[in-house]
């Protein structure tokens, strides 16, 4: 656990639940998204550790303006999204892009408190491309049909088990 950049046993506690620092860790480590987060000042203060990321030139990036970490041709359309947070305009922006071959989907939400004054922005960057191709094979179209095996997990299975919780809320 020495990785791991907190004290053991300590714990977050949510209106919805408790869950350890290094649950929470783990937590992030395993999305399949990368996170990234700028604070209210635009400064890059946090990433999410996944395997896959470049974490040196992430860590050389914290606690500086976000504006330094991208190329100069995308800066303008940073500091747009910016302001469109920052002013309360819009609370996400969708930019679709093809990323290294992949369809990625890179959505920017607004982060606020419960007066809804600015904390920051989350960056959510996710490769689509398995969910385009699911589409593009028509897989939407006809919902969960019994009997039928998706990646191991049989929906009768799935269903059995709304049977039983639908059972239980009698």
């Amino acid at each position: 656990m020495a990785d791991i950049p907190f004290q053991a046993d300590s714990f977050v506690q949510f209106p919805t639940g408790r869950v350890s620092l290094e649950d929470v860790h783990a937590i992030f480590k395993t999305m399949p998204y990368e996170l990234d987060y700028v604070n209210a000042d635009d400064q890059y203060v946090w990433y999410s550790p996944n395997s896959w990321r470049d974490d040196n030139r992430l860590q050389q990036r914290l606690n500086h303006s976000v504006l330094g970490c991208h190329p100069k041709r995308v800066v303008p359309m940073v500091k747009k999204v910016l302001g469109l947070l920052h002013s309360g305009e819009k609370d996400m922006v969708e930019s679709p892009q093809v990323m290294d071959g992949h369809r990625t989907l890179i959505r920017y939400y607004a982060i606020r408190d419960a007066a809804g004054n600015y904390l920051g922005a989350l960056q959510v960057t996710e490769d689509v491309e398995h969910i385009c191709q699911l589409s593009e094979q028509h897989a939407f179209e006809h919902g969960i049909v019994e009997g039928q095996v998706v990646d191991g997990v049989t929906t009768a299975s799935i269903a059995d088990h709304q049977d039983d919780d639908s059972e239980q809320h009698k």
